[in-house]
Formats: structure tokens, sequence, C-alpha cells
């Protein structure tokens, strides 16, 4: 192959040899690259420093002033040229992600697949696979958990050959067997179908990045093996949750965010929680920006070139701000343009690592639930947004998520969200919808879809519906709820109920190839399909003016039966559907 890892090095490292295709060859050396045998010493980088070097993004630190008569749209690489994005670089990838494939499996001893080379069995224990691009780095969290979790469970990584699958695919695979899940990780290269090729039905309404990793897996790895995408990875983890939140009557979506931030904190050493912990008592102490206030919304301010119905602009978050009322509004993520003391800087409060991330969320909601600071979390369906909301407990003010909700068919990816807000979860999760304009890099910046109409009805409730695809209904909630989040939950769980009721078919897991029915389990299908009486309207015993900023520290009663528990040291919600 033309290019060759070089032994002994760590990111592995590799050069190139000229591959005789004259367009390749050339668009190599016109990033500056230097072959094997070209007259000098080899140019030797690792698979992010080439992606990098031949596709950049931005021009490189210490950039030259831009030389008269080169193209406006030329980046400054790191091996000095000027370089412009061209159709050659796609080739180029293809090489050098087929090299990565090798490399990484020889190096940690990982089984690896095409549809040209189908593996010949599936690890040992293994029936299923989640099948996910190296570039999506937002799903790793949900992925380590989902294979901890399910010890049937393997992944199939498709390197795709673009920049960001070769920048960041050696870090993902890092990851993963660094958690010990290196056997069940499997390594996969092949085509795409081409463009404008005839969709498969069983990915109707699923995005390329969803299907095209499945397609590639279901032809490499053994026939017959159950392969989903990766949106179904969070169902995964909340089925895991289902048998611990019976058995403790508590609510699903309490469960797996304990499961969620157990699973990726186990292997942190006590110097990374002791520094964490002592970053999270300077924020909760004067003057720390979370110490002044008896509520808070936490903003995950994400800005990114691609997807830009999740970034947080301007309109979304003076959607947001506009209904804040007394709570304090604090970014994290991307410190915000000026930054300003509303801000938590991840990577200086020693959370850098998605397993410290993690840590952190989980150890913050608590201190916070122990001072008696209500807590809301908002943003866009993003890796940075998911680490925050699931880590740990569930925020006592609940959150909202942003994203296109595509009301005319079943969305996969609302029909994820809407797995882990309910039906059946119960969770404090509200799901705000944008319109498609979102998507666009320049006329989505001023949309903002009903954010505000959400958050006010998850601040102000009861009735705060989550699922955007749904209707407004009925300010009903339940007597003793645990929290004023957990109140709109019941009414989302209940409108969904109603609306849903014989519309939605069974998930028929391990059967079925359609990516949509994979997503929603056969728990949320029951409860969607079981019919149930209207619940009871009733006074929302802490009204907005004055929000319960934490559950009731001493009994739950249930409203049908009278059942009473005591609290251990986290709020808990008695399934009554399940019990009546």
């Amino acid at each position: 192959m033309p290019f060759t890892p070089v032994r002994g090095t760590y990111p592995i490292q590799y050069t190139w040899t000229n591959s005789g295709v004259a367009a390749v060859d050339n668009r190599v050396a016109a990033v500056n690259a230097v072959a094997t045998g070209g007259g000098g010493a080899a140019t030797q980088l690792s698979a992010k420093d080439w992606a990098i070097a031949i596709d950049p993004r931005e021009s490189a630190v210490g950039a030259p002033p831009r030389p008269i008569g080169v193209d406006a749209r030329a980046r400054y690489n790191t091996l000095g040229a000027w370089v412009n994005r061209a159709p050659e670089s796609a080739q180029v990838f293809e090489q050098l992600a087929d090299s990565v494939r090798l490399a990484e499996s020889a190096d940690s001893l990982l089984p690896t697949a095409t549809p040209a080379a189908r593996l010949a069995h599936m690890p040992d224990g293994t029936a299923s696979a989640i099948a996910i691009n190296s570039d999506m780095t937002g799903d790793l969290c949900w992925l380590i958990v989902a294979m901890k979790l399910h010890p049937d469970l393997a992944v199939a990584i498709r390197i795709g050959p673009t920049e960001k699958h070769l920048r960041v695919c050696s870090a993902m695979i890092e990851q993963l067997v660094a958690a010990r899940l290196g056997r069940r990780t499997i390594l996969i290269t092949g085509p795409t179908p081409a463009h404008g090729a005839p969709v498969p039905g069983w990915a109707t309404g699923s995005k390329a990045t969803h299907w095209h990793p499945v397609h590639i897996a279901r032809a490499s790895l053994p026939v017959g093996t159950n392969v989903e995408s990766c949106l179904s990875t969070s169902r995964r983890v909340f089925e895991a949750a289902v048998e611990q939140a019976m058995e403790e009557q508590r609510s699903i979506a309490d469960v797996a965010c304990e499961l969620y931030a157990q699973t990726l904190t186990e292997r942190l050493m006590v110097t990374e929680k002791n520094a964490i912990d002592a970053a999270i008592q300077a924020l909760t102490q004067p003057p720390g920006c979370l110490s002044t206030a008896a509520g808070y919304i936490l903003v995950a301010n994400r800005v990114e070139d691609y997807n830009y119905q999740h970034n947080t602009t301007p309109a979304r978050l003076n959607a947001v701000n506009g209904i804040r009322g007394l709570r304090r509004l604090v970014t994290f993520g991307r410190p915000p343009v000026g930054g300003g003391g509303n801000h938590i800087d991840l990577y200086a409060n020693h959370a850098r690592t998605e397993a410290q991330r993690a840590y952190f969320w989980a150890r913050l909601k608590a201190r916070m639930r122990q001072l008696g600071r209500d807590v809301v979390i908002v943003g866009g369906r993003s890796g940075t947004f998911d680490i925050a909301y699931h880590s740990g407990e569930e925020p006592t003010g609940g959150g909202l998520c942003w994203d296109i909700a595509e009301a005319p068919h079943r969305d996969p990816e609302v029909d994820r969200l809407q797995q882990q807000a309910g039906p059946c979860c119960n969770s404090g999760l509200s799901l705000a919808s944008l319109a498609s304009v979102a998507s666009h890099p320049r006329n989505g910046v001023g949309e903002a879809g009903d954010i505000a109409a959400r958050m006010t009805g998850l601040l102000s409730g009861p009735g705060g519906v989550r699922n955007p695809i749904l209707p407004a209904g009925p300010a009903t909630t339940v007597p003793g709820a645990d929290s004023q989040a957990m109140r709109n939950a019941e009414v989302g769980r209940a409108i969904f109920q109603a609306n849903t009721a014989g519309h939605m078919v069974s998930a028929q897991l391990g059967a079925t190839l359609n990516l949509s029915e994979q997503i929603v389990s056969d728990l949320c299908c029951k409860e969607a399909n079981r019919v149930r009486a209207a619940l009871p309207g009733v006074a929302l015993a802490n009204p907005a003016a004055a929000p319960k900023p934490s559950p009731h520290p001493y009994l739950f009663q249930c409203p049908f039966c009278g059942d009473t528990q005591q609290q251990k040291a986290k709020y808990k919600r008695h399934r009554f559907w399940n019990r009546h």
C-alpha cells in the first residue's frame, strides 16, 4: 500500500510511497509531502497529521501572509503549502483509511474485515454489532457504556475516506482499547453506495452517516449477524437499566444516567477525582459562577462547522435567556464570544477526557442538589450535551435538547431522543423542534424553533411536552411526583400514549433489519400501546413563582394505592403504570 506504517511509533506514523496513479501522487506532492525515495527524508506523519496536511480545515498556526495569486479559499497546511480542497484527496484518503485499518488491527490485535474479505466469525460470545463511523465521536460514550452493559455486543468501526474520519479514528480506537473492549472492536472499510443510488428499504428515513456503516458492516461481518446503527446505543443503555429500575422503584432514566456515569468513570484515578472535586468546590463557593443563585440554566455552547442544527447560535441562546426568569445562565463547552464570568471551562476544571467529564457532571449535579440549587441543562444534540445531561443523575430541573423534528415521518434521530425522554423512561428531558433550515450554515443562524415555548413549559410547568412531534396537551400532573421535571415527564408520557396507541410496531429486537425499528425499544412500544385511564388534573404544589429546587426529602406517595417509601439519598419514582 502507498501508506506504510513505521514500526515502533506512537501514535502510529506512516510514510508515503508513490502509487503509480498520477492524480493521487501529484496531490501528495502538492501538499509538500516527500515520498519514500523522493530525494530526501520521507515525510512521516500520523494519520491525523496526514489528514490535516492533505485537506486542512483552516490555516495552520503561524501561517504567512497569503501570496498574491493564491486562491482566497486556499489554506496554509502544516507542511508549508497553500492547499485547496481537491477531489483527489478522497483517493488519497481511501489508501490511508485501509492502511490505518490494517495497522491499528495489527497493533492492538483487533479483528478486521472488508466486503471483499468477510470476517469468518464474530468475536466469542457476541451475537450483534453496532456499526458506527469512526468520526461519530459524539456517540462514543453511549457506545462504550452499551458495550460494557451488554457483553454480547460488538462494534464495527467503519474508517471512512475523509479528513474528519482520519483525524479522529485512532483516538476512538484507542479509547475502546483502553476501556478493555478491543476484543469486540472490529475495524472495517469499504465502498459506499454510489451517489444517487436508491436507499434500501431498511434505511428509509435514515441519514447516510447512519446507514452507510450498517451497509458496509452487513457485507463485511458473517452472514446473518444482527447489525444495528449507532443510534441504537442509547436504547441499549436504557434497556439495561429496566430491571434495576423496577427493583428499586426508580425511573429508568435515572438508573440509566447512573449506569452511564459509573461505566465511564470506573477506571479514573483517585488523583483525577480529587482534582475535579476541588474544582467543583471552587465553582459552587463564592466567587464561583455557580454560587450566587438558587437556580441555574447550564447551556452547552456548541459551535462547529458541521451539523449546524446542533449549534448554540445567538438566536437560540437568546431564546433560552429570554425566559430564564431569576435563574442564572452559565455556558460550558466552547467559551462564548467575549468570554465572561458566566462560563465553565471544562479543561481548566480538570474535565478533559470523556471519563473525566462524566465524573465532573455527576459530582456537580449531586453537589448542587445538596446545596438546594436547581439545575437545568440545555443544548443542541451533541456529545457535550449528552455527557452533561446523562451523567450521574438527572438534573433537578430537567433539561432541553433541540433538533430538527421532521414531523412528516418518523425521524430515527428524534426517535432516539424520544427513547431518552420517554415515554417509558419518565425523564425530565424536553425536546425542542427546529425547522429544516436550521441545518444550513448561513440561513439557520436565526432559527430558534419553539425553544422558548418548550423552556417555558419546562420551567413553569406542568404541561411541558417533550416530544416535538406531538401537540401541546393539558396541564396535568401527578401528586407526589418528585420534581417539576418529573411531573412534566408524566404529561409527555400520557400524551405520547394517547397519540400513538396502536400506531407503533414492536421493534422485534434481534430480528428486524429496519433501523427505525431498532432505535425505539420494545418497552416503548408496549408503553405506547397500553390502555390507561387519563391522568387526573392536579394543581401544581410548587407553582412557577416558588419552584421546588429539589425532590421531596422524605416520602413519595403513590396516587393509586397510597404506598409510601423512604428516600435513599436520591429521588425515586414509583412506576405505578406497571403495578396498577
